[in-house]
């Protein structure tokens, strides 16, 4: 790589034009991971409270991560297209992903198979 052609390339204002989105993104990134962590907070006491996390912040947890993933390509040049609201909001539902999947919870206290058979031996 010759000078001319360091030079052209720090000059391109393409590649400034998207440096200024990415620092944009950055911040949207951090911000985006501030709701993340309000999300966990939130999702952990619907746990411990009902039993199971709530469908509806599941589901919106699943767009949250999508987007998040969606800036991180763009971040790192993996992806050339802008997230949103450079483009459409892309939730997990418009491609068919299964969020609201069942959420199995594990059994507290498993009955052994000698437990769970009555006793059927008589004192013959």
């Amino acid at each position: 790589m010759d000078k001319q052609e360091i030079k052209n390339n720090i000059t391109n204002a393409n590649q400034w034009t998207r440096i200024l989105y990415m620092l944009l993104f950055g911040v949207i990134l951090y911000l985006v991971m501030m709701v993340l962590c309000v999300v966990v907070v939130v999702q952990v006491v619907f746990a411990l409270l009902m039993g199971n996390p709530n469908s509806e912040i599941r589901r919106f947890s699943g767009d949250l991560v999508r987007y998040l993933r969606e800036i991180a390509a763009f971040l790192t040049y993996t992806d050339e297209t802008k997230p949103y609201p450079f483009q459409a909001w892309q939730s997990a539902e418009s491609e068919g992903e299964i969020i609201d999947a069942e959420y199995e919870t594990p059994a507290s206290d498993p009955v052994s198979d000698d437990e769970a058979k009555p006793d059927t031996k008589s004192d013959v």
